[in-house]
């Protein structure tokens, strides 16, 4: 079978590789599709301090087991999706329901071997069964969306709550699709108008809103979903007192942060990262149903053999999410 490698950063190509039979609690999954991630573009350019080469990439991915150890949780013919961080089951976090913040967390194509290739071995605990009922081009998109799901928990959100999403890259799509389906208030804030448009392409009564064009509005829930700087130290300008700010955005730069503001107008700050197993069967949930729009969150399925082209479309900044094809010969 064929596997993706990167070798060191920026350094993509393609092996050969044979694969053993699955030992004990392991499966052997034949990979459908697989999503090319932000966290994927990252490691991919060596921006992440944490990651490991040489690896194989990858970490979203649709499947079906055609091979299974004698422990599995899984049988053969399960069709399932990756769920791409480990946890230890046996921690204070993990005890308590918070297995996205486990202490031994290992993260697929990142800190350990990916999966994008043709065909993965994988600890059946990770290998999540999905209904046979949901089209595969929305199945891919389980994991990306329960990092939202869960994201989108932290506050009460329902219809007619005034939203703030600021950051239109895949992930901030990702929430508007989720918060078009609750009914939400959604204005979407990016520096790049065209990202905005996309946002906007859910429907609905989505309002744009360049950063540069803030002046006193307010929102009761602000999504931060860009992970820079400037966008941080905005989300917590634009809050209403007594409303709440949920940052999931990646930036590890070190940003201003306004005391006073927060302290008086009583504003929650939630930080998220991730996701559980009850996330990705409510991201399931969603997706079961014909009348949640997914549509301008898939850009395009690729063959894998164009693999660098799509890494290249994904780096351009000018698609949402890209998938690639592992049935392609």
């Amino acid at each position: 079978m064929v596997e993706l490698y990167l070798d060191k950063p920026t350094v993509l190509g393609t092996r050969e590789a044979t694969l053993p039979s699955p030992k004990d609690n392991e499966v052997k999954i034949k990979v459908h599709y697989g999503g090319i991630c932000g966290s994927d573009l990252k490691v991919y350019k060596g921006v992440l301090p944490y990651a490991h080469y040489p690896c194989r990439p990858g970490h979203e991915i649709l499947g079906t087991v055609v091979e299974a150890g004698k422990d599995s949780k899984v049988k053969v013919g399960t069709k399932v999706v990756s769920f791409p961080n480990t946890y230890c089951g046996k921690c204070e976090y993990c005890l308590r329901g918070q297995s996205n913040v486990c202490k031994e967390k290992r993260s697929f194509g990142v800190t350990v071997d990916g999966f994008f290739a043709q065909e993965i071995i994988l600890d059946s605990e990770f290998a999540v069964p999905i209904p046979d009922d949901i089209p595969e081009e929305r199945a891919i998109l389980i994991e990306p969306f329960s990092v939202n799901v869960h994201a989108l928990k932290k506050a009460k959100i329902d219809k007619n709550t005034k939203v703030a999403v600021i950051g239109c890259g895949t992930e901030g799509l990702l929430c508007v699709s989720i918060l078009t389906y609750l009914g939400a208030d959604i204005t979407v804030l990016d520096i790049v108008p065209a990202k905005m448009e996309k946002a906007k392409a859910f429907g609905g009564r989505i309002k744009s809103l360049s950063p540069a064009d803030v002046t006193d509005q307010l929102f009761d829930v602000v999504v931060e979903a860009a992970g820079s700087k400037g966008a941080i130290e905005m989300s917590m300008q634009i809050v209403k007192p007594g409303g709440a700010l949920i940052a999931f955005g990646i930036c590890g730069d070190a940003i201003e942060y306004p005391a006073l503001r927060i302290t008086r107008s009583e504003i929650t700050i939630f930080g998220s990262i991730i996701y559980t197993k009850q996330d990705f069967q409510d991201s399931i949930n969603f997706l079961k149903d014909p009348a949640f729009n997914v549509a301008p969150v898939l850009s395009k399925i690729v063959p894998y053999t164009t693999y660098q082209q799509a890494f290249n479309d994904a780096l351009s900044g000018n698609f949402a999410k890209i998938v690639l094809d592992f049935n392609a010969n």
